[in-house]
C-alpha cells in the first residue's frame, strides 16, 4: 500500500523518534532583556536628535529667507536711489522749462490779437492775378475798385460772413465779405456777357451783376460797362488764422 506525503508528515514518530517538530508559521517566544532605564534613554535620544535636526533645518530655513529678503531690500534701495536722482535731474529740467507756460500764454495772446487785426485780411494780387489769367478775350477793364469789411472770421464758424453788421450782401441776396466794381469796354454783347461769366466761375467771388452798358462814343461798335460782384470769405487770406496745437 503506498503512502501518500500527508502520511509521511503525520508519522512523527517512524521518522523522528516520536520527537515533534514545530510549524514553522508558529511565533517563537520573544524575551525583551534590555532594562527599562536604557530603553527609556535611547527613545530620548532618538527624540532629541529628531529635535536638533527640525532646529537646524528650521534655522537653514530662516537664514534663506532673510538672504531673499535682503537681497529685495537691496535692490529696491537700489531703485529708490536710481528713482531719486532721476527726479533730481527732472527737477531741474523744470526749473529750466518753468518760463515755457508763461511765454506760450503770451504767444497765444499774440496770436490772437494778429488774428483779430488781420484774420479779415484779403489779399487784392491774388484776385487781381486770377482774373488777369481769366478774362475773356475781346473784353478790357478800364477801372476796378473794391472794399472789403476787413473783419476776422469767428474760428470756427461755417462762414467769415455771417454777423449782420460785418456782411456784405450780394444782388441775389448773399452773404460776403466785401465787393468790387469794375469798368471796362467789351466789343460785343456777348463778350460782356462772358465777362460775368467769369467772375461767376471765380471761387473768391459770386453773384456778379451788370451795371450800365452802352455804346462806346469813340467807337460805333464798342461797348462801355459797369459791374459789380461780391467777395466772398474764401479770398481770404488766413494767413494769421490760429494754428492747431499752438
Amino acid at each position: 500500500m503506498r503512502r501518500s506525503s500527508t502520511d509521511v508528515l503525520e508519522a512523527p514518530d517512524e521518522q523522528h523518534g516520536g520527537i515533534p517538530i514545530p510549524d514553522r508559521s508558529a511565533a517563537y517566544p520573544r524575551v525583551n532583556l534590555m532594562p527599562a532605564v536604557i530603553a527609556a534613554e535611547a527613545k530620548e535620544r532618538h527624540a532629541r536628535t529628531i529635535m536638533i535636526g527640525a532646529v537646524a533645518a528650521s534655522v537653514v530655513a530662516v537664514g534663506g529667507l532673510y538672504l531673499l529678503a535682503t537681497n529685495e531690500v537691496n535692490a529696491a534701495q537700489e531703485r529708490l536711489d536710481t528713482a531719486a536722482a532721476q527726479g533730481v535731474v527732472l527737477q531741474k529740467e523744470l526749473a529750466r522749462y518753468s518760463d515755457v507756460p508763461k511765454v506760450q500764454n503770451e504767444v497765444a495772446i499774440a496770436q490772437t490779437q494778429a488774428y483779430n487785426a488781420m484774420g479779415g485780411e484779403v489779399r487784392w494780387s491774388f484776385l487781381l492775378n486770377n482774373l488777369s489769367l481769366t478774362i475773356p478775350r475781346n473784353t478790357s477793364l478800364i477801372s476796378l475798385s473794391g472794399s472789403v469789411n476787413g473783419v476776422a472770421p469767428v474760428p470756427g464758424a461755417a462762414s467769415a460772413a455771417t454777423a449782420d453788421d460785418a456782411a456784405v450782401i450780394s444782388a441775389l441776396g448773399r452773404p460776403g465779405i466785401g465787393q468790387i466794381s469794375y469798368e471796362g469796354e467789351a466789343v460785343r454783347f456777348g463778350d460782356f456777357a462772358a465777362f460775368l461769366d467769369v467772375l461767376a466761375k471765380q471761387k473768391t467771388m459770386l453773384d456778379p451783376f451788370p451795371g450800365e452798358v452802352k455804346r462806346a462814343e469813340s467807337d460805333a461798335e464798342g461797348l462801355t460797362f459797369s459791374a459789380t460782384v461780391t467777395v466772398t470769405d474764401k479770398a481770404l487770406s488766413r494767413r494769421y488764422d490760429p494754428k492747431a496745437g499752438n
